[in-house]
């Protein structure tokens, strides 16, 4: 019975913890592309913040699918471009002109939303509904599956899944899956948070 009574606290304790608390991300400031600070908020839509990195060769090739997700969900979400600080405005507003990309371009100066959100490569995605919770995080789809290797047809469509089902009133059937990508350096100081 003992043994039972632990079990039972432990899973609570697990389901209880991660998505149920919301990312304190509202005062946190990055800077816009004129280098002005600026906040992100989901108050009046969802919002989904993809962390990027202009030279990551696994964010390049996720453009076109960014494009998709954004041109059939524009309507009911915002989408961030976010870039770790190791990127300059001038190398975000090049990746933004050669990409055509049409999102909200901010840059991670501090390294503050990426701590917040625990993001650790490029391309990840965070999905937060427009209550502020944080509904799904990880990978776009399931495209790749290791560094450097990927599928020719992806099986999975996590994103689009997860905003479909938010759209819907319904939850996200998968909460988390592991992003592949490039890692995002996090200075000493940061990763010890």
């Amino acid at each position: 019975m003992m043994r039972r009574g632990l079990l039972i606290f432990f899973i609570g304790g697990i389901l209880s913890s991660g998505f149920a608390q919301s990312p304190e991300i509202e005062n946190i400031q990055l800077k816009d592309l004129r280098n002005k600070s600026v906040s992100i908020s989901a108050k009046d839509k969802s919002a989904v913040i993809i962390f990027m990195g202009t030279d990551c060769p696994i964010t390049q090739k996720y453009v076109s699918r960014i494009k998709e997700i954004v041109g059939k969900f524009s309507s009911t979400t915002d989408f961030y471009g976010v870039f770790p600080n190791q990127f300059s405005i001038k190398e975000i507003k090049r990746f933004r002109k050669d990409y055509k990309l049409s999102i909200h371009f901010l840059r991670d100066e501090k390294m503050e939303l990426a701590h917040s959100l625990k993001a650790t490569v490029t391309p990840e995605v965070f999905l937060i509904d427009a209550g502020g919770q944080l509904q799904y995080q990880g990978a776009i789809d399931n495209w790749f599956y290791e560094l450097g290797k990927y599928r020719l047809n992806t099986t999975e469509q996590y994103l689009i899944d997860a905003l479909t089902a938010l759209n819907n009133g319904e939850q996200p059937p998968v909460k988390h899956t592991e992003a592949i990508g490039c890692f995002i350096q996090m200075s000493h100081e940061m990763k010890h948070h």
